[in-house]
């Protein structure tokens, strides 16, 4: 058995890595919003805009994607648990075409300008919600423990991805902003067109709602085998088992909108969900208020900041690239290092970069170390990659149960784009009120508290099936009754009759 099972795995390595691709590539249009006030800005505030944009106006049309981004996040979970991963990744897919379409539309236009730009920016930064987690869920479910830490992580691959294209599309176009907009706007076109040719439902998930003819023949297409197998079979039989283990007793009951939101709470309440809960939604405070997506927001402005004399957009093209770099190692990595020490790592690094800007702007070293600040900003982006910008995705699509993994991972990432609006919205006046090394040495601190968090706190899950990691925090699985199928008792009966 042990035999069968790495032959299947390694079939099934090439088929899983393609899947994870398609999904992943769901995400970069939405994912290049987050990047995209960094490169129209300078252009919507030049004096020889006719629609010059105000401070205030400048900071809401940079923070107005996390206000729309948490939306999105609640009501992906939701939607993924009760239609499917594949159809919530579709639905990405259109509204980020409308949004890169409207605020490719407000370009020319002389009046109504701003408005148009912020519908824009609320649908890009609406499916940037609904894409933070579905993928990496999808990508999770559908790939076996031997990678699943591998290429959850690399999520973070397309977020690095993303933020790339959209700062060379910036250096290369510069002004001409709404050029950046129509390429974007291709990208979930081919998307659409890959994720409804090629991407399968995801089994787990097909297996939540009964459908177990369905999941065997998905199982079977993922792990490229044409026939049922004991390996097959036994990975639907663990599926089943983890899914009667979370159900909650409303067998039999009406599924009004009560019910079903007692029943979502009901879920939280067990300490297999609320333990995990906790422990990646500090994970996320933390990622947040260290500073790690202010910079992506305000990346030209926090270059000239931090006093670099380089051409701000090469640097900030360097930058990307760095934690494109940073983003690929540690997808390499995490099979061999886990969560933990990465999540350390990159907590401690963070801290000492943030301190050495801060101790440059404090003692003024311009004249001798010009080149400080454009190391400590390309290792800061660098050390973040390596955990604080990652992990916490990662985890939050492998700690929940199957049947709250949705919400759950929704519910999540709403919370840490909640976090991004506050500290985007906030961070002209903190540099106005405190000044480029008070605000550098507030992320100082914050990544700081968060490294002696994750170092008490952090479980690792490295190696760990699904159904373990949830054990782990509480939720072992209980004994289930046979499944009856045309009168058949014996499970490996029934599933080979369902071929």
């Amino acid at each position: 058995m042990e035999v069968e099972n790495v032959v299947m795995q390694e079939r099934s390595t090439k088929k899983q890595i393609l899947l994870a691709f398609i999904a992943y590539f769901t995400t970069i249009a939405p994912g290049m919003s987050i990047g995209f006030s960094a490169v129209a800005l300078p252009s919507l505030q030049s004096d020889s805009n006719p629609n010059k944009l105000s401070l205030s106006e400048a900071s809401w049309f940079a923070s107005i994607v996390s206000v729309a981004t948490p939306v999105g996040c609640f009501i992906s979970g939701p939607i993924s648990d009760r239609y499917g991963r594949k159809t919530i990744l579709l639905l990405i897919n259109i509204i980020t075409f409308l949004g890169w379409i409207l605020i490719a539309f407000a370009y020319d236009r002389t009046d109504n300008q701003y408005v148009i730009l912020l519908a824009g920016r609320i649908l890009t930064g609406l499916s940037t919600g609904l894409s933070s987690m579905p993928a990496t869920v999808y990508v999770a479910e559908i790939s076996c423990p031997k990678w699943r830490g591998i290429l959850t992580t690399a999520s973070s691959i397309a977020f690095a991805s993303a933020i790339l294209i959209v700062y060379i599309l910036g250096f290369i176009f510069q002004e001409e902003w709404c050029k950046i907009c129509l390429i974007t706007a291709v990208l979930p076109c081919v998307s659409m067109f890959l994720s409804v040719q090629y991407l399968p439902e995801s089994p787990t998930w097909l297996v939540s709602k009964s459908r177990i003819k369905e999941a065997t023949d998905n199982l079977k297409s993922i792990w490229d085998f044409a026939d049922l197998t004991e390996g097959i079979h036994e990975e639907i039989e663990k599926m089943v088992k983890n899914r009667d283990a979370t159900k909650i007793g409303l067998a039999g009951s009406k599924r009004t909108l009560k019910s079903i939101i007692m029943k979502k709470i009901g879920y939280f309440k067990r300490p297999s969900c609320y333990k995990p809960f906790f422990i990646v939604l500090m994970y996320f405070f933390f990622q947040q208020f260290s500073g790690t997506l202010v910079i992506v927001f305000y990346a030209l402005d926090i270059v000239k900041q931090a006093g670099v004399t380089v051409h701000p957009y090469i640097l900030i093209c360097c930058i990307a690239l760095t934690r494109f770099i940073g983003s690929i190692l540690v997808t390499c990595f995490s099979r061999n290092f886990g969560r933990r020490p990465p999540s350390i790592l990159s907590g401690i690094g963070m801290t000492v970069c943030m301190a050495l800007l801060c101790f440059y702007l404090n003692y003024d070293f311009s004249d001798k170390w010009n080149w400080m600040p454009v190391f400590c900003l390309i290792a800061y982006f660098f050390t973040s990659t390596l955990g604080f910008m990652s992990i916490p995705f990662a985890m939050s699509a492998e700690c929940f149960p199957t049947k709250i993994r949705g919400t759950s991972t929704g519910l999540i990432t709403c919370f840490a784009y909640i976090f991004n609006f506050i500290i985007v919205k906030s961070y002209p006046w903190m540099m106005e009120e405190f000044k480029p090394i008070g605000v550098f040495l507030f992320y100082g601190v914050i990544a700081l508290i968060g490294t002696v968090f994750l170092y008490k706190y952090l479980p690792e899950t490295k190696g760990k099936t699904l159904a373990e990691i949830e054990e782990f925090f509480g939720g072992k699985p209980k004994a289930r009754p046979p499944i009856v199928l045309r009168g058949v008792v014996n499970e490996k009966e029934a599933v080979k009759m369902l071929q």
